[in-house]
């Protein structure tokens, strides 16, 4: 179903209505319809393990003008039960309507290491598997992995004063952490371009940490 910007508004209105847009990263950073969550379609499938959006989910659609019944087939292929509607136009009828918009921030690796020695306020966070994370991880990063991000209350810990810099495995998810944060009201976050995958190439900027495993009791024993 083709929804008109007043037909999208009404929707928006319902509880648990959730607005996945799944436009490219790039057209994210110009803007997006306020509190949609990026699902571009090759991620589909983690947002469904991740238990963030079930097929069940009362679901709006934003997709790129002219994609509309594409994006639409990808979804009742995979199941979805209940969507509402894909918005008619795409994100560029809501801009011709003069709405309120939101937009991805992204940074650069080398930007985030020349601002981590001087902001008090810097948090990068890492939203690679915990396993990632323990393996090798930027010294201060705070673990928090994306599956986690459906829960709200693992946010609790995260308010608008830090200045935060997300960190994924190859910058992919780090757009999906960045909507769901500003969705939660944490607006204050920019995407680290190419993520760890970038940091690797800068690795003599930056001071890491490793999550060491615990020492095995030793289990041997005297006669």
């Amino acid at each position: 179903m083709l929804l008109s910007i007043e037909q999208f508004q009404e929707l928006l209105k319902e509880d648990h209505v959730l607005v996945l847009d799944t436009r490219t990263l790039d057209d994210l950073k110009l803007g997006y319809v306020p509190n949609a969550i990026h699902a571009p379609k090759h991620q589909i499938g983690k947002l469904i393990a991740m238990d963030f959006i079930k097929l069940e989910s009362p679901i709006i659609l934003i997709a790129p003008n002219g994609a509309e019944q594409e994006v639409l087939t990808i979804f009742e292929q995979l199941g979805f039960s209940n969507i509402k509607g894909i918005l008619q136009g795409g994100f560029e009828s809501w801009i011709q309507s003069e709405k309120k918009f939101d937009i991805l921030i992204d940074v650069d690796v080398d930007e985030l290491a020349m601002d981590i020695p001087f902001d008090e306020y810097l948090m990068i966070l890492d939203v690679r598997t915990e396993d990632q994370y323990q393996e090798n991880h930027i010294k201060n990063a705070i673990s928090l992995p994306l599956v986690e991000l459906a829960d709200p209350g693992s946010m609790s810990e995260l308010d608008e004063h830090f200045n935060i810099y997300i960190i994924s495995d190859n910058g992919e998810d780090a757009s999906i952490a960045s909507t769901i944060l500003k969705k939660q009201g944490i607006h204050n976050n920019r995407i680290v371009n190419d993520g760890w995958e970038a940091v690797q190439f800068l690795k003599d900027k930056f001071k890491f940490d490793k999550v060491k495993p615990p020492k095995k009791e030793d289990s041997s024993f005297e006669n």
